[in-house]
């Protein structure tokens, strides 16, 4: 048998050969296993983020109200009774969290005038940001679509092209459904003017959903996981509302609102309403005669803080804790009239907490609400005329 004997040369081609041919193979393993990350990643960026039921609403055991011992909430400052505290069923949260159809919840909120657009829309822009799987809806006066495009406004309404600018661009960038409503009545101001009155009653006519959830504007979003949770996995009942049983910290029922959608409710409603007068949506928990109240979670971890409650902090305040563990801030501050203004440098100074770690807290916190109403809406602080 003859050998083949290779030369030199041939030998150096070979393994030259051979090296390119494996390190060609390892490159092209390394960008594929770096394509298949980053698919990943993007396909975990994209997709909304699924609740699970925190820790913080889990259902309590019904206990004995005769027993004062037993009895873990207060009641309602609207209401004398203990009322029926809302918490959520976790065995069956955990066996249906895979079949909720978020396509029929929404968190919606009500633009009752134009000074409250950019507000909504920050809220609904942050639950966008923050992957929420609900749908986002804005409701709107039905008299800023009628008007005819390209016909003269800056007079009788000066602020309406920047209201549909802002509504536009949140459809387009945040995936928000505009739905314009009908006012609820008309109330009579000084003199012969009136003007239309505007309730979240409107939201019952959203037949197309199984459950709808508002939050009281103005306000920081900080963790839509709560809120989603809330909206999702919340007893059913036609309406349900926050449970306000600690006074003196800023947070009320109407701050967050519960609605179960209907025609007959919808229709019931206005037609009560049609005979109400002065009526508000602060009003709207005493439409109702026993709602359902939703547990403001523990006390370590509430779903609404109220920025006021600053004023009061004491030497013990970590701010931390106050900006760590809680949903959702509202602005309902009672020595400044909404952070959306910029008032006089003499009196900011004067409305700071006393506490110099609520007073970082606090002016963080105006600050951050600034800069994300410049973000979000192209909008500066308005000047205060007060």
């Amino acid at each position: 048998m003859r050998r083949i004997l290779l030369s030199q040369s041939q030998v150096s081609i070979v393994v030259s050969a051979a090296v390119v041919f494996v390190f060609t193979l390892l490159l092209f393993l390394s960008g594929y296993v770096i394509q298949q990350r980053t698919v990943k990643g993007l396909q975990i960026a994209i997709k909304p983020r699924v609740p699970s039921p925190p820790p913080s609403l889990q259902r309590q055991e019904q206990h004995d109200v005769a027993d004062d011992s037993q009895v873990s909430l207060q009641p309602s400052r609207l209401f004398q009774g203990s009322g029926n505290i809302a918490y959520t069923n976790l065995d069956a949260a955990e066996q249906l969290s895979a079949d909720v159809d978020w396509k029929r919840l929404a968190h919606v909120q009500l633009a009752r005038n134009h000074h409250d657009v950019c507000n909504a829309v920050m809220v609904l822009a942050e639950l966008h940001r923050m992957k929420s799987p609900a749908r986002r809806v804005l409701l709107f006066p039905r008299s800023w679509a009628m008007e005819k495009e390209g016909k003269r406004t800056d007079i009788s309404d000066p602020f309406l092209a920047s209201s549909r600018r802002l509504m536009r661009m949140a459809a387009r960038r945040y995936a928000v459904e505009l739905r314009p409503v009908n006012p609820i009545a008309r109330e009579v101001e000084d003199g012969d003017a009136s003007k239309d009155v505007y309730s979240l009653a409107s939201a019952f006519a959203l037949t197309d959903f199984d459950r709808v959830l508002s939050i009281e504007t103005p306000g920081l979003l900080m963790d839509a996981l709560p809120l989603d949770a809330v909206l999702a996995f919340t007893e059913s009942a036609p309406f349900a509302m926050l449970q306000d049983s600690h006074e003196g910290d800023g947070v009320h029922s109407a701050d967050l609102l519960l609605l179960k959608p209907s025609g007959t409710s919808h229709t019931q409603l206005l037609e009560r309403l049609d005979t109400e007068s002065g009526f508000n949506d602060t009003l709207f928990p005493t439409l109702f005669t026993e709602p359902l109240l939703i547990a403001s979670a523990t006390s370590a971890h509430p779903l609404i803080r109220s920025v006021g409650t600053l004023h009061e902090a004491t030497s013990s305040f970590n701010a931390t804790a106050y900006l760590g563990d809680v949903a959702y801030i509202r602005f309902s501050d009672p020595k400044l009239p909404g952070p959306e203004y910029d008032v006089q440098w003499s009196r900011k100074v004067a409305a700071r907490p006393r506490n110099k770690d609520a007073d970082w807290t606090w002016t963080k916190l105006y600050g951050q609400f600034a800069q994300k109403r410049m973000e979000v809406c192209g909008l500066d602080l308005e000047t205060h005329r007060g």
